[in-house]
């Protein structure tokens, strides 16, 4: 007889978590449930694990040659008979009352087809560090660009095939993938209990930042290009390039390796995906000079634009002016336009094509780099200071996370734009940077640390 909810537990040398993570799937307050365990090419104990637990009749086991997680997690659907499915990594376990919160709420909300709750991380040790309390769906957040915790949460089983399952090509973050494929056909709603335990340890896979975030870029790329029509917006790269000084040279030709600022700027521009257009605004002739020698194919000196204010200096009315130079000139206007500024020394033409998909994918009005800031910040309150932002504490809400700008990259919509004169809008999407991707140079100081950075990264 088919069951209601059907359990994938995925392991992979995880035997010394395993019976934490099975034991919390079996017993559950719930009684119309399976779990089954995919044991994907395993070469520690956890054959030996698995042993101990055959007796249960609610469990399944399919043993499986190193597959990958993508293809375990299919192989373990295909062969569930629930209604719903949800998933548990094996280093994870669930709250006793998971199945039965999460199914009643599906059961109760028709229009709903994935439903995700808040958790705990916990040490390698078992031991808790937070309770994540994550943003409600519809309510505090509109906007779906941070996913769920692929364990835990709960869906349809008809949309997921509907959707035709993980993508077996993807070796890393594929439920990223899962997550912006779900939220492009259906509703999703997420409920304030704790009712998951997220181990963080060495190895985890979610740790490793530079992998994570290079499979989300790819996984964009691909999503945009098969739902979004990606090559067909016009995309115009604009560069700031004023002459400030730092150590008595403009800033823009600041030598950096073996170029300049400004060099690196246009040269990572042309390279980064879907640019349509590359031009340099500046206020100066030899950077104007310099542009051209890199491969700008145009340079708009800002100084022959006209100012209408006080504020004529701003990059909103340069833009504005310039967008009204094209169209009347040179009869172009580009669907979006990306600001690089040149003083970020490490951003890369990855971030640049990340955050025009990011736009794509999302339909925002705008996409900003930014930072997530851990630090400790203060305000000034009734009995002296009070801290703001980022706070050691058990729980940590979503909302209460803080970025900050990082990287000089933006990239907006080009009609809101001209509608608002703003250049962000009121729906902003963002991509993160690591610190050092984030660094900016705006004094001597900078500029130093910027240069050590360099000599030991290469």
């Amino acid at each position: 007889m088919d069951c209601k909810i059907s359990i994938i537990i995925t392991a992979h040398n995880y035997g010394k978590y395993l019976p934490k993570s099975l034991e919390s799937a079996l017993n559950q307050n719930y009684d119309n449930f399976e779990v089954i365990l995919v044991n994907d090419g395993s070469t520690d104990n956890t054959k030996k694990v698995i042993e101990r637990y055959l007796h249960e009749t609610k469990l399944k086991v399919i043993e499986l040659d190193g597959v990958g997680l993508s293809s375990a997690c299919n192989r373990g659907i295909l062969e569930s008979k629930g209604e719903y499915i949800v998933r548990l990594d094996a280093d994870d376990w669930f709250d006793e009352n998971l199945l039965l919160v999460e199914s009643n709420f599906l059961d109760q909300h028709a229009d709903i087809d994935l439903v995700f709750c808040d958790y705990y991380t916990v040490n390698p040790h078992g031991e808790i560090i937070d309770n994540i309390q994550r943003a409600k769906v519809n309510d505090e957040i509109e906007l779906l660009d941070r996913p769920a915790l692929a364990a835990g949460a709960m869906y349809r089983k008809t949309c997921y095939e509907k959707i035709g399952g993980y993508n077996e090509d993807i070796r890393y973050q594929e439920d990223y993938d899962f997550w912006i494929k779900f939220i492009e056909h259906f509703q999703v709603k997420n409920i304030s209990l704790p009712l998951m335990f997220y181990r963080q340890h060495g190895h985890s896979m979610s740790r490793n930042w530079d992998t994570r975030m290079s499979a989300r870029r790819l996984i964009k790329k691909q999503f945009v290009s098969e739902n979004r029509n990606r090559y067909k917006d016009k995309v115009l790269a604009v560069i700031p390039a004023r002459n400030d000084l730092i150590a008595q040279t403009k800033i823009p030709l600041l030598q950096f390796s073996d170029s300049n600022l400004l060099n690196r700027c246009i040269k990572k521009t042309i390279n980064a995906d879907l640019v349509d257009k590359l031009i340099v605004l500046t206020n100066d002739s030899e950077i104007r000079d310099k542009a051209y020698e890199s491969g700008a194919d145009y340079v708009h000196m800002t100084n022959q634009l006209s100012y209408r204010d006080s504020k004529s200096n701003s990059i909103e009315v340069i833009l504005f002016d310039l967008l009204k130079f094209l169209y009347k000139e040179k009869k172009y206007k580009p669907e979006i336009i990306a600001v690089i500024h040149p003083n970020s020394p490490f951003l890369k033409s990855d971030h640049i094509t990340e955050a025009i998909d990011s736009i794509l994918l999302y339909e925002t009005d705008s996409v900003i780099a930014v930072l997530e800031d851990l630090s400790y910040h203060w305000k000034i309150g009734k009995h002296g200071l009070e801290s703001v932002g980022y706070t050691k504490r058990v729980v940590r809400q979503e909302k209460d996370l803080i970025y900050k700008e990082s990287g000089g990259l933006y990239v907006l919509k080009t009609d809101q734009f001209l509608q608002t004169h703003d250049l962000l809008g009121k729906k902003i999407g963002h991509i993160e940077l690591s610190p050092i991707d984030s660094s900016r140079i705006y004094n001597e100081f900078d500029y130093w640390i910027s240069k050590q950075i360099e000599k030991n990264t290469n």
